[in-house]
């Protein structure tokens, strides 16, 4: 069975009484504060001494907001799919192929790159490594925002299930 005849945009097949509305706002957030520290570290001149810190506000807001991307891609995939604990179990990889195949806007490339990046934070005490996380964060910070508007795609009520007035 292909990705597209079991995750349908618009609609859950679990009880909505027992699933939580899926909530976009705290991703929303963190991608603007993501964004916002990207601003404020490149704005910053070479040598200024706030700019290390900033670039170190911009790897926390990236470490952040990536966790959150893959999570909400993963429970809108959960939420939509006929068989939840298919989606549950996957692996990462598998994860990103079976979201391109719902028509997500991510690249497998791209998000295990960015994986890496993220896997690699531990050591961004190293000058070398801090500088290349702050750079893909640029990257994935764009990457990020097209997620999350078509999360908000996948996520909206459908026209066919929201209630009229008068008929709750």
């Amino acid at each position: 069975m292909s990705a597209e005849a079991d995750i349908k945009p618009n609609h859950c097949y679990h009880d909505a009484m027992t699933a939580a509305p899926i909530d976009l706002n705290t991703l929303r957030k963190a991608l603007a504060q993501l964004s916002e520290a990207i601003t404020f570290w490149q704005e910053r001149a070479e040598g200024d001494p706030l700019k290390p810190h900033l670039r170190s506000s911009v790897i926390q807001s990236f470490e952040f907001s990536y966790e959150l991307s893959v999570r909400a891609a993963r429970r809108v995939l959960i939420e939509r799919a006929e068989s939840a604990d298919l989606v549950r179990d996957l692996s990462f990889n598998d994860l990103i192929r079976r979201a391109m195949d719902a028509g997500f806007p991510m690249s497998l490339d791209a998000w295990r790159r960015w994986r890496d990046l993220r896997n690699g934070t531990s050591h961004a005490y190293d000058e070398e490594r801090a500088q290349a996380v702050a750079l893909g964060a640029l990257a994935f910070a764009e990457e990020a925002h097209k997620l999350l508007a078509h999360l908000h795609v996948m996520t909206a009520p459908s026209p066919d299930t929201t209630p009229a007035p008068g008929d709750a």
